[in-house]
């Protein structure tokens, strides 16, 4: 059973690759001011991209509760004592199902809020997030801003 969930926890956080580069900051970006200064983000964009996170939110909520629902379904068809490997296929396609509902509002909203950005908006935002990214994978390897493998700041620093 505990296999079962792992592999159901791995299917739920991996993402399509190419719905990986079609993203948005973290968190309630649009209210961040360093960030809505550096793209220039109107107060009308500000307010546009917060209804619309706000509509796709509430309705993710509910999507997402459907995919752990079919997840809990699935691993229990798979944790039976007499196996039969018909339901859990339905389970399993119940599952992928949720997973596709919630990934497809995922997408509408930012397709949404993709809409609302300039072009130039945009470019900012994806320079952003590649500047972070490359920051992230700097700071993971053994040595990096200053530090020794094990963390340890070298002498005289």
């Amino acid at each position: 059973m505990k296999k079962v969930m792992v592999i159901l926890a791995v299917l739920v956080s991996v993402a399509p690759v190419a719905a990986n580069e079609f993203d948005l900051p973290p968190g309630k970006w649009w209210e961040n001011p360093r960030l809505v200064e550096h793209i220039e983000l109107t107060e009308e964009q500000q307010g546009l991209i917060k209804d619309i996170v706000f509509t796709h939110a509430r309705r993710m909520i509910d999507l997402k509760a459907d995919v752990e629902k079919a997840g809990l379904d699935l691993a229990d068809s798979v944790d039976q004592e007499v196996f039969d490997p018909a339901p859990v296929r339905a389970a399993y396609a119940v599952f992928q199902t949720a997973r596709h509902k919630l990934e497809n509002e995922r997408f509408e909203m930012l397709l949404e809020v993709r809409q609302i950005l300039t072009y130039e908006q945009w470019r900012k935002i994806e320079e952003l997030k590649q500047r972070i990214k490359q920051n992230r994978a700097q700071q993971r390897r053994p040595g990096s801003r200053g530090t020794g493998p094990q963390g340890e700041r070298p002498p005289g620093y």
